[in-house]
């Protein structure tokens, strides 16, 4: 027993050591294990909350796109409405339409229809004398307007005035509308409709008598057009440059038992709409992933807003695969990062392991070495992908001085990166680059958000000019440590866009110099008028983007002109009441050309106004100061002074300062700020040399 006890003494403490063994095996285990679960939850949220952000970022943006769209498609509609308007507002169609209205009976004595009951005396031959002059009028207005067809209805529906001598009768779908739309007092649009000549749609536009506002009585007929307008919805629902892959925007319109796709490049114009659509309350398509509209074996994400008018709704797609490549992206990336964090964590366990199991300080210092080894190559990895970047990237502490530079920045600047370690900006830059480069820094701090500037740098004697995007770099506690910058060259962008603002004003100049060549009295004018108006826009201290817009109005202002004959422009003497009414005219002409071409709204307005007074005594709208824009009253003072300090036929040039006199004693058409701000300009060596150079 002795000698059986004797060799089993020793076993024990191999035992305990092996059961403490097995605990630090099992702490280590469950270490892992809740670091792995830790990591895997963080990271399956983070991939929940990037789809939820991507979902509700794809929806955002559909509705951007389809509002955006769809009002795209209303300003249209109003704008075929409008032209409709603009005839039958005619003092001369209310007329003949309020005495058609006014007929009981039949109407077939105004076409010469022998026999006609409810007529008064006379009224049919009347009325029929004045036919043909009216169907003339409306077979004009539909060329010039690029209508197929129009005819002037009564309330009930009838047709009395047509473009053509006979038209096809009109369907009971169309006798509805029309007199929906007298009963309304409202514009109504019929569903799009397929013919040899491609879609067309008609347009219905209520008719009110004389000396009563629209909607202020009932209406007493309407005017229906139609209009061929396969090319134009073809237009506005291709892709634009904001559409991104795999984006499309389609037009559903309501058809029996469901809806079609209007198709205009198909030879049938339409396509079924096989997808199960549900509409919401406000009558809009919700968004949400479903069928495309066209083909079931496609899911998209796709929304829709309706179209106030006709029964169409803007429905915009995005492929569902192509949605998700970003989310899948990050969910790829997200578990590559768990598993180097899990594998990360294995190591430091066996690392743990190690030291509690007692391993020699050498095979721990080994250890080490490898995990620094693999941080450095790492480090390494990360050096060499921002030195195959073109932007640079520079890391500033709170005190300014760089703790991390690219190479791209590093070359760039011409200096080694371990020298512009600890440099500051006005080290590298100089003190007034780095003062502007430097201007935001502290409030992306305070305010730990990313800002943007675009700032003119000297880099080798080369000007460059840059957009520095700047995020706060914080530490674990949240405090800001430095800030993290990104410089993207842009120079070659900026100098395109300067080259095109170049073009754009020589293209104007040009224009102008093409519209005085029609008045030998006008020559010069428009680029007086432009260079004076941008001088005392300045000394007003307007901003850049008005500034822009008055010269661009002057350059065009006496666009309308070309449209006035010439005996009226040269015309020596004073011109009559008929003569002055036509010249007058010019202001029409211009609207009626630049409103159609893409002009900032500010442009158009400056041009139809600036003929207007402050008393209300111009023309052609007679509005008065508080109704006239700024850069319209500008264009207004100037161009009478421009026309004043230049010869005429019938007078000779006036001084500048009898011309400015005579503006100031009109105080009441003339917006004395301009004038005030005029003479300042006149004064100046600048304002000199223009006035100098008039002849």
């Amino acid at each position: 027993m002795m000698a059986k006890q004797a060799q089993t003494t020793p076993e024990m403490p191999r035992s305990i050591g092996g059961a403490r063994q097995g605990v630090k095996i099992g702490v280590v285990l469950a270490f892992v294990l809740v670091i792995s679960v830790g990591i895997l939850f963080l990271a399956g949220r983070a991939v929940s909350n990037k789809h939820a952000e991507g979902v509700e970022n794809q929806e955002k943006r559909l509705n951007l796109l389809a509002h955006g769209r769809a009002e795209v498609f209303e300003a249209w509609l109003s704008e075929l409405s409008r032209q409709g308007d603009r005839l039958i507002k005619s003092d001369l169609f209310r007329l003949y339409g309020a005495e058609v209205d006014n007929v009981e009976g039949d109407l077939r004595a105004i076409f010469g229809v022998a026999g006609a009951e409810g007529l008064a005396e006379g009224q049919g031959s009347e009325l029929a004398a004045q036919l043909p002059m009216m169907q003339n009028m409306l077979r004009e207005f539909s060329t010039y307007s690029g209508f197929l067809n129009g005819r002037i209805l009564t309330r009930s529906g009838d047709a009395y005035i047509a473009t053509d001598g006979y038209l096809p009768p009109m369907s009971e779908v169309q006798l509805a509308q029309a007199r929906e739309a007298v009963a309304s007092k409202l514009p109504r649009f019929s569903p799009l409709r397929k013919t040899a000549q491609g879609l067309e749609m008609d347009i219905y536009v209520p008719m009110f008598p004389p000396d009563v506002e629209d909607g202020g009585g009932e209406a007493i007929g309407a005017l229906m057009m139609t209009r061929q307008v396969t090319g134009k919805i073809t237009e506005l629902l291709s892709n634009s440059a904001l559409s991104a892959k795999g984006e499309r925007t389609r037009l559903m319109q309501k058809a029996e038992g469901g809806f079609r796709e209007v198709t205009p490049w198909t030879s049938e114009g339409f396509t079924d709409v096989n997808a199960r659509l549900e509409l919401d309350a406000q009558g809009d398509l919700p968004f949400g992933p479903r069928e495309s509209l066209s083909d079931r074996d496609q899911q998209v994400y796709s929304l829709g807003v309706r179209v106030e008018g006709p029964q169409w709704w803007v429905v915009q797609e995005s492929d569902y695969d192509a949605a998700m490549v970003p989310i899948d992206n990050f969910t790829r990336t997200v578990y590559i990062v768990a598993g180097l964090g899990i594998l990360t964590a294995l190591l430091i366990a066996g690392l743990a392991w190690w030291v509690l199991a007692g391993v020699q300080s050498q095979r721990i210092a080994q250890e080490f070495q490898a995990l620094a080894a693999q941080i450095d190559d790492q480090k390494r990895f990360i050096d060499s992908i921002n030195a195959n970047i073109d932007e640079f990237i520079t890391l500033k502490d709170a005190a300014g001085r760089y703790t991390y530079v690219n190479d791209a920045f590093a070359q760039a600047v011409g200096r080694s990166k371990v020298e512009l370690i600890g440099m500051d900006a006005a080290a590298v830059f100089g003190f007034d680059t780095a003062k502007r480069l430097s201007s935001v820094d502290e409030n992306v701090c305070a305010e730990q958000r990313k800002m943007t500037i675009n700032e003119p740098v000297f880099l080798r004697s080369q000007r460059h000019q840059f957009q520095i995007s700047k995020s706060p770099y914080c530490d674990q506690n949240g405090a800001c440590q430095g800030i993290v910058e990104v410089y993207r060259d842009i120079t070659e962008f900026v100098a395109v866009q300067e080259k095109n603002k170049r073009l754009i004003r020589r293209a104007m100049e040009a224009l102008g110099s093409t519209i005085e060549a029609a008045d030998p009295y006008l020559g010069g004018h428009t680029k007086l008028l432009a260079g004076l108006s941008v001088e005392v826009a300045r000394v007003m201290a307007l901003p850049e983007m008005d500034i822009s817009e008055i010269e661009t109005a002057a350059n065009l202002s006496q666009i309308g002109k070309m449209f006035v004959p010439n005996e009226i422009l040269t015309k020596p003497g004073r011109l009559t009441d008929e003569e002055m009414a036509v010249m007058e005219g010019h202001v029409e002409h211009a609207y009626r050309i630049l409103k159609d071409i893409d002009i900032a709204e500010g442009v158009l307005m400056a041009i139809y106004q600036m003929n207007e007074r402050d008393d209300g005594t111009g023309y052609p709208k007679k509005l008065k100061r508080d109704d006239i824009f700024l850069s319209a009253r500008i264009l207004s003072a100037l161009n009478v002074f421009c026309a004043m300090i230049r010869p005429r036929a019938y007078r000779g040039a006036k001084e500048p300062q009898q011309a400015l006199e005579i503006l100031a004693a009109e105080s009441a058409k003339f917006d004395q700020a301009v004038v005030k701000a005029l003479a300042e300009v006149v004064r100046t060596p600048a304002g000199e040399r223009l006035v100098t150079a008039k002849a």
